[in-house]
């Protein structure tokens, strides 16, 4: 229903929404994923209707939509909070990754189309360009674009939507990484292109996975120097489960 969007944007919503619900889930999800409202937030519809300039009632819709995706979460007596990130569900959510997108990669070195590889590069050098101005919404969106992408070449659409969906799971926790972790994912991002260019499926495999394990440390790094405000919780108890 909604997408993460550049600055420009910012102000504006995906597509011109078909209903007040519809506009009140696209800004609300959007601030969700861009770490404007955190975890741990409480979600008054008072409030939210007044913001919006709408009634309860696409409001309240449009909260039990997020919940439906797990972006909120409610309580009898608790009301409405954005849901609290953790380091478990990081784990969760690499582990998901690395199951899927090394073999997909793969796939994608074998079957990509020229246009694939052009809007490729594309992603590539707006990734890069977003990094030098610190432009944390673009970098995010690219990211999430990049990978989508390879699926897309892969010719897999259950793939797409799966890696879609975690991508965006995964956009809150990268909003307050170091920068000179991002270049680094930049040349990672590259380097995943060039063997899906040449066909080089084995690499391509395995630059993905090691791509995957990197960016899951990067993102625990973020929460435990205390640059996030995620929620902390042992990750030897997710690996337990």
């Amino acid at each position: 229903m909604a997408a993460l969007q550049s600055p420009e944007d910012d102000a504006g919503l995906p597509d011109p929404p078909d209903t007040p619900q519809e506009g009140v889930y696209d800004a609300l999800f959007r601030e969700i994923v861009t770490g404007k409202l955190a975890g741990g937030h409480r979600l008054m519809i008072d409030e939210i209707a007044e913001r919006f300039g709408v009634s309860k009632i696409p409001v309240r819709e449009a909260l039990k939509a997020l919940e439906a995706k797990g972006w909120v979460e409610s309580g009898p007596r608790r009301g409405t909070y954005v849901r609290a990130l953790s380091l478990s569900e990081l784990h969760e959510l690499f582990e998901l990754r690395m199951i899927i997108e090394p073999q997909t990669t793969a796939l994608a070195a074998h079957r990509r189309r020229t246009v694939h590889l052009q809007q490729l590069s594309a992603l590539i050098e707006e990734a890069e360009a977003a990094i030098k101005v610190n432009d944390f919404v673009t970098s995010s969106r690219v990211n999430l674009e990049f990978h989508s992408l390879i699926a897309q070449a892969a010719g897999n659409r259950l793939a797409y939507d799966v890696i879609h969906d975690l991508e965006l799971r995964l956009a809150r926790y990268f909003f307050e990484s170091e920068w000179n972790e991002r270049s680094e994912t930049a040349h990672e991002h590259l380097a995943i292109y060039e063997a899906i260019r040449d066909q080089r499926a084995d690499d391509a495999e395995t630059i993905t996975r090691n791509h995957l394990l990197h960016t899951e440390a990067m993102a625990a790094r973020s929460i435990k120097n205390g640059k996030s405000n995620l929620k902390v919780e042992s990750l030897a108890r997710s690996r337990g489960k």
